[in-house]
C-alpha cells in the first residue's frame, strides 16, 4: 500500500504572508517571566529606542508561518532530490559517507598551515582519490580544489568555458 499526497507538487501560487495577516493573530507565545520585570525607558536611552511599532509585520498564527515557510522551502531544489553539479557546499551533494569520512580526527583536524613531513598520508589520500575519480570519469585529471565557494564556482565556469571553446575550435 503506497501513502498518497494530498497534491502531486507543491503549488507556488499562494497569498503572500502578508496577505494572510488577521488583526491580532500572535505567531509566538512567550514564557511567564520568571524574574522580576524591568522597566526597560531605564535600562536604554531613549534615542536608542525603536519608535516604530513593528508597523507590517504580519499577524499570523504560528501553525500559518510554519506551513508557510515550510511549502516555501520545497520550492528550494534540493540535494536529496537529485545532483547539483556546481554551488556552494550546502548545495552540492555530499554524500552521509562522505560526512562522516570528513570527520576522521586525522583529516577533520589537519591545520592547512601543516608542515609537510606531518600530511604525507592526507596527501597521499588526495592523490589517490584524484586518481580513482579521473579513472572512473574517463577524464585526463581531476581537481578537488577549490573545494567550493565562490572559488568552486568559478572553477566549474571555467571548465565549462573551457570545454565550450574547445568544443568550438576556440582553444
Amino acid at each position: 500500500m503506497s501513502i498518497k499526497k494530498v497534491t502531486s507538487h507543491p503549488t507556488q501560487n499562494e497569498s503572500l504572508i502578508f496577505e494572510r495577516s488577521h488583526t491580532g493573530r500572535v505567531g509566538y507565545r512567550l514564557p511567564k517571566l520568571d524574574v522580576d520585570a524591568v522597566d526597560l525607558d531605564e535600562i536604554i536611552p531613549a534615542d536608542l529606542q525603536r519608535s516604530d511599532d513593528l508597523d507590517g509585520v504580519p499577524e499570523v498564527s504560528e501553525v500559518d508561518v510554519v506551513r508557510h515557510f515550510t511549502r516555501m522551502s520545497t520550492w528550494n531544489y534540493s540535494i536529496d532530490l537529485g545532483m547539483y553539479p556546481l554551488g556552494s557546499c550546502t548545495m552540492k551533494y555530499n554524500s552521509r559517507l562522505n560526512e562522516k569520512v570528513a570527520r576522521i580526527p586525522g583529516l577533520a583536524n589537519l591545520h592547512p598551515l601543516a608542515p609537510e613531513e606531518e600530511i604525507q598520508g592526507a596527501l597521499e589520500l588526495i592523490y589517490e582519490l584524484q586518481e580513482a575519480l579521473a579513472e572512473i570519469t574517463g577524464l585526463p585529471g581531476v581537481s578537488l580544489q577549490p573545494a567550493a565557494g565562490a572559488q568552486g564556482e568559478m572553477t566549474g565556469v571555467m571548465l565549462i568555458r573551457a570545454l565550450m571553446d574547445k568544443r568550438d575550435g576556440v582553444a
